[in-house]
């Protein structure tokens, strides 16, 4: 924030082109480097995590937006430095635990601050989350939907409760990882109603959803690493 290059963007529509562009060409640079040689990999992997946190950082400065929702933007590059079998599998189950804690978190949380004991939460989250939406649109379907929620706190309430439940399913992720497609079904379900019920888009974690898919690989044998010691 010292640098004051969030500031300036914000009146100079062209840095934002350019901001764009580097930004969306990562993964472009990446292919070239993977089809190109092994050795430049890492090289643009780094670029690309250089790149990404700048942009993200400059795109979260604001109160409108968290870098939470970004976090998958910041730490793949990691994963994609990597050259050798090993590192990837490592690297891959360490964002995977990441990820664990990423959402067992946010229910662990709702204890912490008393919210999960408070029958009345999710009416005053609902309220607070939506008021300008309530204020600008007080005759669409979606705010009449919002308001009877928040008239019927135990309704909102149980949807509170179920979405802790569901949060704190993924603890069991730390101890066993034969319940991962359980939960990649549960982070889809997380996503599409916190889209729809607090419009909060948390797309860009999807790329998370690839750890689970891929756990239920062992660790690769010494052979493996004989025959296959590089990913490129």
């Amino acid at each position: 924030m010292k640098t004051g290059l969030h500031q300036w963007l914000l009146n100079n529509p062209y840095g934002w082109i350019v901001c764009d562009v580097f930004f969306y060409s990562m993964p472009l640079l990446y292919l070239f480097a993977y089809k190109t040689s092994t050795r430049l990999v890492s090289a643009a992997a780094v670029v690309m995590l250089v790149v990404n946190f700048i942009y993200i950082q400059c795109y979260t400065l604001y109160p409108t937006s968290s870098v939470e929702g970004f976090i998958a933007w910041l730490l793949f590059p990691f994963l994609l430095m990597c050259i050798t079998l090993k590192n990837f599998y490592f690297i891959l189950h360490a964002l995977r635990y990441f990820f664990l804690f990423f959402i067992t978190s946010a229910a662990v949380w709702k204890f912490v601050q008393g919210g999960i004991f408070n029958i009345e939460q999710m009416s005053g989250i609902l309220l607070f989350q939506h008021k300008e939406y309530l204020a600008s649109s007080p005759d669409s379907w979606y705010t009449s939907f919002i308001y009877w929620l928040v008239s019927r706190p135990y309704i909102s309430y149980f949807l509170y409760l179920t979405a802790t439940v569901l949060e704190l399913s993924f603890i069991t992720g730390f101890f066993t990882r034969k319940r991962d497609y359980f939960l990649v079904g549960a982070s889809i379900v997380f996503l599409l109603t916190d889209s729809f019920l607090m419009r909060i888009p948390y797309w860009e974690i999807t790329p998370f959803l690839i750890t689970l898919v891929f756990s239920k690989y062992s660790f690769p044998s010494s052979a493996t690493f004989k025959e296959r010691n590089r990913l490129v």
